[in-house]
Protein backbone atom coordinates (compact mmCIF):
# COMPACT_ATOMS: atom_id res chain seq x y z
CA UNK A 1 0.00 0.00 0.00
CA UNK A 2 1.20 3.48 -1.09
CA UNK A 3 0.50 6.05 1.83
CA UNK A 4 1.05 9.81 0.48
CA UNK A 5 1.10 12.93 3.21
CA UNK A 6 0.61 16.15 1.98
CA UNK A 7 1.04 19.82 3.30
CA UNK A 8 2.04 23.01 1.90
CA UNK A 9 6.21 22.63 2.19
CA UNK A 10 7.07 19.45 2.85
CA UNK A 11 9.11 20.77 6.28
CA UNK A 12 7.04 20.86 8.98
CA UNK A 13 3.73 18.67 8.94
CA UNK A 14 4.10 16.19 6.25
CA UNK A 15 7.15 14.72 7.27
CA UNK A 16 6.24 14.60 11.09
CA UNK A 17 3.27 12.69 9.96
CA UNK A 18 5.26 10.04 7.65
CA UNK A 19 7.68 9.60 10.16
CA UNK A 20 5.54 9.06 13.21
CA UNK A 21 3.38 6.92 10.52
CA UNK A 22 5.87 4.70 9.87
CA UNK A 23 6.90 4.58 13.56
CA UNK A 24 3.17 3.48 14.61
CA UNK A 25 2.76 0.89 12.45
CA UNK A 26 2.07 -2.47 13.69
CA UNK A 27 5.08 -5.29 13.41
CA UNK A 28 4.29 -6.77 9.98
CA UNK A 29 2.92 -3.90 8.45
CA UNK A 30 5.88 -2.19 7.40
CA UNK A 31 6.71 -4.32 4.40
CA UNK A 32 3.54 -3.97 3.06
CA UNK A 33 3.47 0.15 3.09
CA UNK A 34 5.52 2.72 1.06
CA UNK A 35 4.99 6.03 3.41
CA UNK A 36 6.14 9.25 1.86
CA UNK A 37 5.54 12.85 1.78
CA UNK A 38 5.52 15.95 -0.51
CA UNK A 39 3.93 19.47 -0.38
CA UNK A 40 2.26 21.22 -2.57
CA UNK A 41 4.60 23.90 -2.41
CA UNK A 42 7.56 21.85 -1.43
CA UNK A 43 10.66 23.50 -0.90
CA UNK A 44 12.54 21.09 -2.76
CA UNK A 45 15.63 19.55 -0.95
CA UNK A 46 15.39 21.38 2.27
CA UNK A 47 15.84 19.58 5.62
CA UNK A 48 12.75 19.68 8.41
CA UNK A 49 12.73 22.52 10.14
CA UNK A 50 14.47 22.33 13.34
CA UNK A 51 11.52 22.05 16.07
CA UNK A 52 9.70 19.03 13.55
CA UNK A 53 12.86 16.92 13.70
CA UNK A 54 13.26 17.88 17.56
CA UNK A 55 9.22 17.05 18.19
CA UNK A 56 9.20 14.03 16.17
CA UNK A 57 12.66 12.70 18.32
CA UNK A 58 10.97 13.13 21.66
CA UNK A 59 8.08 10.58 20.15
CA UNK A 60 11.31 8.66 19.11
CA UNK A 61 10.94 9.70 15.57
CA UNK A 62 14.27 10.49 13.19
CA UNK A 63 13.24 12.37 10.54
CA UNK A 64 16.70 14.74 10.45
CA UNK A 65 17.53 12.69 6.68
CA UNK A 66 14.14 14.37 5.38
CA UNK A 67 14.62 16.22 2.20
CA UNK A 68 11.26 17.65 1.07
CA UNK A 69 9.89 17.21 -2.50
CA UNK A 70 7.48 18.90 -4.17
CA UNK A 71 3.92 17.00 -5.37
CA UNK A 72 3.57 15.66 -8.55
CA UNK A 73 1.15 13.60 -10.55
CA UNK A 74 3.01 10.60 -10.53
CA UNK A 75 3.24 10.12 -6.59
CA UNK A 76 -0.63 11.41 -6.96
CA UNK A 77 -1.18 8.24 -9.09
CA UNK A 78 0.24 5.70 -7.35
CA UNK A 79 -0.86 6.74 -3.91
CA UNK A 80 -3.60 4.15 -2.35
CA UNK A 81 -4.46 6.96 0.24
CA UNK A 82 -3.77 10.10 0.15
CA UNK A 83 -3.73 12.14 3.52
CA UNK A 84 -3.81 16.20 3.62
CA UNK A 85 -3.54 18.65 6.38
CA UNK A 86 -6.14 21.18 5.22
CA UNK A 87 -8.86 21.59 2.80
CA UNK A 88 -6.89 23.64 0.48
CA UNK A 89 -4.13 21.01 0.09
CA UNK A 90 -7.87 18.82 -0.84
CA UNK A 91 -8.44 21.08 -3.58
CA UNK A 92 -5.17 21.14 -4.99
CA UNK A 93 -4.75 17.33 -5.13
CA UNK A 94 -8.24 17.04 -6.82
CA UNK A 95 -7.07 18.57 -9.86
CA UNK A 96 -4.42 15.96 -10.45
CA UNK A 97 -6.46 12.87 -9.52
CA UNK A 98 -9.39 11.42 -11.64
CA UNK A 99 -12.52 11.79 -10.51
CA UNK A 100 -13.50 7.97 -9.56
CA UNK A 101 -9.85 8.39 -7.69
CA UNK A 102 -10.85 11.41 -5.07
CA UNK A 103 -12.13 8.45 -2.56
CA UNK A 104 -8.36 8.18 -2.22
CA UNK A 105 -7.90 11.37 -1.25
CA UNK A 106 -8.64 11.88 2.78
CA UNK A 107 -8.25 14.82 4.85
CA UNK A 108 -5.87 13.45 7.99
CA UNK A 109 -8.66 15.07 10.13
CA UNK A 110 -11.40 12.65 8.51
CA UNK A 111 -9.51 10.36 10.80
CA UNK A 112 -9.72 12.21 14.20
CA UNK A 113 -12.13 11.75 17.08
CA UNK A 114 -13.58 13.84 18.06
CA UNK A 115 -12.67 16.06 15.18
CA UNK A 116 -11.47 19.19 16.17
CA UNK A 117 -11.38 20.84 13.00
CA UNK A 118 -10.82 20.27 9.04
CA UNK A 119 -7.18 21.61 9.38
CA UNK A 120 -4.13 20.39 10.71
CA UNK A 121 -2.75 23.90 11.67
CA UNK A 122 0.78 25.19 9.96
CA UNK A 123 3.31 25.26 12.77
CA UNK A 124 5.74 26.86 10.65
CA UNK A 125 7.47 29.96 12.29
CA UNK A 126 6.07 28.84 15.60
CA UNK A 127 7.14 27.59 19.40
CA UNK A 128 8.28 24.47 19.55
CA UNK A 129 5.32 23.60 22.13
CA UNK A 130 3.10 24.61 18.86
CA UNK A 131 5.18 21.93 16.69
CA UNK A 132 4.62 19.22 20.14
CA UNK A 133 0.71 20.33 19.94
CA UNK A 134 0.69 19.61 16.52
CA UNK A 135 2.75 16.38 16.15
CA UNK A 136 0.36 14.90 19.15
CA UNK A 137 -2.85 16.05 17.49
CA UNK A 138 -1.62 14.12 14.34
CA UNK A 139 -0.97 11.58 16.04
CA UNK A 140 -4.12 11.09 17.09
CA UNK A 141 -5.81 11.04 13.24
CA UNK A 142 -3.12 8.44 12.51
CA UNK A 143 -4.10 6.11 14.93
CA UNK A 144 -7.56 7.00 13.45
CA UNK A 145 -5.85 5.94 10.14
CA UNK A 146 -4.43 2.45 11.05
CA UNK A 147 -7.65 1.65 12.34
CA UNK A 148 -9.46 2.26 9.13
CA UNK A 149 -6.53 0.68 6.89
CA UNK A 150 -7.17 -2.52 9.95
CA UNK A 151 -10.53 -2.64 9.43
CA UNK A 152 -11.21 -1.98 5.79
CA UNK A 153 -8.44 -4.97 5.36
CA UNK A 154 -6.00 -2.62 3.70
CA UNK A 155 -3.42 -4.15 5.15
CA UNK A 156 -2.67 -8.22 5.97
CA UNK A 157 -0.73 -8.70 9.39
Amino acid sequence: MDILVVCTGNICRSPMAEGLLRHMLPKGWASHMHIHSAGTHGLDDQPATPFAIEAAAEMGVDISGHRARSLDREMVSQADLILVMEPFHREIVARAVRPEARNRLRLLTDFETPRQSDTIDDPYNHSLKVFRDCLSRMRDCLEGVLSYLAADRHVND
